[in-house]
């Protein structure tokens, strides 16, 4: 079978982002289809960027890959860098992996261009509707998707809200997971070793929040429900490790409010690769406690590999992270949310089950079912075979 010749849109280490799972999908496509990947040598200023640094950590392993180029072309200020990668690429279909609605005039000038140029387009939408929602976010958001042929999202809710908000015909949307990410080498830390490192009496009941810190992500319903743990569970505490996006100061006075101080360890940076294992290894269970959400998390797979309980909320693919329901807490509520934390920390039983769970549940989103599908919506797309009728994108009143 003849191979796709496909150019992918997005970002590789050691930009932060979306990289980690560019860099796995591109592993795990590379080796069935020819790969020209165009990647940012700017994404977007220092000062923009919430979470510190932009560039942060090891250089990509796609440069040594077989069947792949990777072309760091693109910057957020040079408009003649957009047009030129949209003369130059030379895939039959090109992928943009679309995440970040401040890069809209990149995309839509790339994507515009292949297709006048009658490429094929395909579009993993990573967030369908923009984290921080506003008409403006909105709409940038549509001049991107208007370019799509296919469209890529990571859960069913995301098709059926993709659909709906943007009037797609869901015959042209496919659902493919994230997939685990592997970026964190796993050693084999011990659980004392990982505590020690990170002066964390050995003694303790962890409860783990990892990851940049947004509003969105309900660290603050989080921190409210930790009063109740502490009450029931003495030895209970929260370690919090991950890049502030914005201010702190509300969440340090919710703790000192609270009282909280001495149950809580802040580890307010982010986390280089090489370190990740310590705090996974160090914790009892990690909780994504988002407030709102429409897609899946990337600390969920990043947490799946360690076989680590998983607590989330009921918004977005974040259940199907799990397999217990009774893990499964109502968004924006410290109350639900404490009960099933406590719940699962006084239980050694089903501390085990929900870890075997997390381990049974990474094979679903193993790499190697990802690239199957991936490539067949590539060679269908290339030969047409989607013969549905391309609906204009109309939002949803």
């Amino acid at each position: 079978m003849e191979k796709v010749a496909v150019t992918m849109i997005g970002t590789l280490p050691p930009i932060k982002g979306m990289s980690p799972y560019c860099q796995e999908l591109v592993k795990s496509v590379s080796g069935h289809v020819e790969v020209e990947f165009i990647g940012f040598k700017k994404l977007y200023p220092d000062f923009l960027y919430p979470g510190g640094s932009i560039v942060k950590g090891k250089d990509s392993e796609c440069d040594e890959l077989e069947n792949v180029t990777v072309k760091n072309t693109l910057t957020y200020y040079n408009p003649f860098s957009w047009i030129a990668a949209g003369m130059e690429l030379k895939g039959d279909v090109v992928h943009a992996q679309w995440w970040s609605y401040p890069l809209a005039p990149v995309f839509f000038t790339v994507l515009l261009i292949s297709k006048i140029r009658r490429k094929k387009v395909v579009i993993t939408v990573h967030n369908v509707v923009p984290h921080e929602r506003s008409m403006v976010s909105n709409f940038l958001n549509e001049t991107v998707l208007f370019l799509g042929d296919e469209f890529i999202v990571h859960t069913g809710i995301n098709k059926e809200k993709l659909s709906e908000t943007y009037g797609i015909a869901k015959e042209r949307i496919h659902v493919i997971p994230m997939g685990i990410l592997t970026s964190a080498p796993i050693r084999g830390i011990s659980r004392k070793k990982a505590r020690a490192h990170l002066g964390i009496s050995y003694n303790k009941k962890v409860v783990l929040f990892f990851g940049n810190i947004r509003d969105y992500k309900g660290l603050d319903v989080l921190i409210k429900s930790m009063k109740s743990v502490v009450e029931d569970i003495p030895e209970a505490m929260l370690l919090i490790a991950g890049q502030v996006w914005g201010e702190w100061d509300a969440y340090e006075k919710l703790i000192d409010e609270l009282g909280l101080d001495k149950h809580i360890v802040k580890k307010l940076e982010f986390i280089q690769p090489s370190e990740v294992e310590y705090y996974f290894n160090a914790t009892d269970i990690v909780v994504l406690p988002y407030k709102y959400f429409d897609s899946q998390s990337a600390i969920g797979a990043l947490a799946l590999p360690f076989k680590k309980p998983l607590i989330v909320t009921d918004v977005g693919g974040l259940p199907e992270f799990v397999k217990d329901k009774s893990a499964v807490a109502k968004p924006n509520d410290a109350e639900d949310l404490a009960e099933r934390i406590t719940c699962v920390l006084k239980d050694k039983n089903l501390i085990l089950k929900l870890g075997r769970d997390s381990g049974d549940i990474r094979e679903k989103f193993g790499w190697k079912g990802i690239a199957k599908k991936t490539i067949g919506v590539y060679r269908s797309v290339k030969v047409g075979r989607f013969m549905h009728s391309r609906q204009p994108l109309s939002r949803a009143e």
